[in-house]
């Protein structure tokens, strides 16, 4: 065996992904835990002063709606209609539904900065709870080395802006379904078992009893 197979054979060793079975169910388990913490989250945070606004705008909305059905009485396409042309009530719904949107951005957001930020930047080997239960580290690939505060913070803002704020926009509460799915294709398509957000932040997921710290 040359030189060149012994480095190879050992970077391999130092770097080896975990099977599978692994990456789902820490990735299951982190997003079940998000899931908790949301709806836990969402909430107390519709009791608060925080969601005046929401619920008056909720509130006038559901007020017109109930007068003109009384005027429209069983003849739903009426109903339909007087609503589209009702302009207060078009301005009360999109009001609503945007306060409502912004009220769960920031649940999200407190849920995600516990568990996808605070988490691994005080982990060892940078891995949220669910990778800690799978036995699990986030490598950066370029340091060799754990994943560095920046790489967590990047994989952080991409968890927030695309998996949460955006297709949460499209598919609400359907996106706790989703995002695991499209991780789980996506590892499936490359050798390393890769998801976008390891692509995009230059790191990948190991085997914790493979690890050996530079530093």
């Amino acid at each position: 065996m040359t030189a060149e197979d012994n480095r190879q054979d050992i970077e391999i060793e130092a770097n080896s992904k975990p099977n599978l079975l692994k990456r789902i169910v820490s990735d299951g388990f982190d997003i079940t835990l998000l899931f908790m913490a949301f709806m836990l989250l969402t909430y107390i945070v519709l009791v608060t002063p925080l969601a005046d606004v929401y619920h008056g705008h909720a509130d006038r909305y559901r007020e017109i709606f109930e007068e003109t059905k009384k005027v429209a009485g069983d003849d739903e396409e009426k109903l339909r209609e007087m609503l589209i042309e009702n302009e207060e009530y078009k301005n009360e719904f999109f009001a609503a539904n945007l306060h409502s949107f912004l009220l769960k951005a920031l649940a999200a957001l407190i849920a995600e900065l516990i568990l996808f930020l605070a988490v691994p930047l005080m982990s060892r080997t940078r891995a949220t709870l669910g990778k800690m239960l799978t036995g699990l580290v986030v490598f950066s690939e370029k340091r060799q080395n754990r994943a560095s505060w920046y790489q967590i913070l990047g994989k952080f803002v991409f968890i927030y802006i695309i998996d949460s704020l955006s297709l949460y926009l499209w598919t609400g509460i359907y996106t706790f379904l989703l995002v695991p799915v499209i991780r789980f294709i996506v590892m499936m398509l490359n050798r390393k078992d890769k998801t976008v957000l390891d692509y995009v932040t230059s790191t990948m997921v190991i085997e914790k009893m493979s690890y050996s710290p530079a530093n």
